[in-house]
């Protein structure tokens, strides 16, 4: 295992010790990339590891490296947890109701399939937001939650 493995390791376990003492000693790692292309930051965030990615910040981790196989940043990976749990940011869940109000099946269709569990989320008052596409009249939307009822599933 070379010392960027080291680094990885010590960044997903949170040992915030060894990982300053690896950059300290190869600040060059803080932008190289593992398989995935993803940065020592990436994985500090996947693992909630806050002071490590504060950090890895400060030392210059670049804040917004994309990673390759999703494009995905470090803030991302720091959510995607909650993701695979079904949660969601708030401006998402306030963007679908948005366009569910204005009737703009575009960006409906958009935000369902970027995130296909939105069927089954509510509002900011607790309604479904099928019930409110349902309460639109509009066929399209209407349309755009019944062929969405169990994605992934």
């Amino acid at each position: 295992m070379g010392i960027f493995d080291d680094l990885l390791e010590a960044a997903k376990r949170g040992d915030e010790d060894e990982v300053k003492k690896i950059v300290s000693q190869h600040p060059e790692l803080l932008h190289q990339r593992d398989d995935r292309g993803a940065t020592v930051l990436h994985h500090a965030a996947f693992g909630g590891h806050r002071t490590i990615a504060e950090f890895l910040i400060h030392q210059g981790a670049e804040i917004n490296a994309r990673d390759a196989e999703f494009g995905a940043t470090p803030a991302g990976w720091a959510i995607e947890y909650l993701r695979e749990m079904g949660g969601f940011l708030a401006i998402e869940l306030d963007d679908l109701a948005f366009a569910i109000e204005r009737g703009d099946a575009i960006w409906v269709a958009r935000l369902l399939r970027r995130f296909p569990s939105l069927h089954k989320a509510s509002n900011s008052a607790g309604t479904l937001f099928s019930q409110m596409a349902e309460q639109t009249g509009d066929p399209e939307i209407t349309r755009l939650f019944r062929s969405t009822e169990h994605p992934g599933e």
